[in-house]
């Protein structure tokens, strides 16, 4: 792996960890789409790429946060079984899906998640 890509790598893993820890992203919403736009990844790899790295950044972050008392034991418990599933499912219907459907997909779901959270925001102020 030359020089550039090696610290293109290392920022990502930066970006990602440091809003993994703080505020519970990371994974799809930093490394995705720059695994897509700097290291020129198919969305299919990138997206692949990211679920590995999440469950070491998950992991890092979750001991973290256990830590300091801030996890919800049931809630984990109830969360986790669907989600190990849904993740199953995801993933084995990820290389049926067309390139430009999953990246317009994915910024469609950013899209929403993020101007709801802005509007939520607005009105806690």
């Amino acid at each position: 792996m030359d020089p550039a890509t090696l610290l293109i790598c290392a920022a990502i893993g930066l970006t990602a960890g440091t809003l993994g820890g703080l505020l519970g992203v990371g994974g799809g919403i930093v490394m995705v789409p720059a695994f897509i736009r700097f290291l020129h990844l198919p969305a299919h790899q990138a997206v692949a790429t990211s679920i590995t790295v999440i469950v070491f950044i998950s992991l890092s972050a979750a001991f973290k946060q256990y830590q300091q008392g801030s996890t919800q034991w049931r809630i984990v418990a109830l969360v986790l079984v669907t989600s190990v599933v849904g993740a199953w499912v995801g993933a084995a219907f990820t290389d049926q899906v067309p390139e430009r459907t999953l990246r317009l997909g994915f910024a469609a779901f950013l899209m929403i998640v993020s101007v709801d959270m802005a509007v939520r925001a607005w009105r806690i102020s």
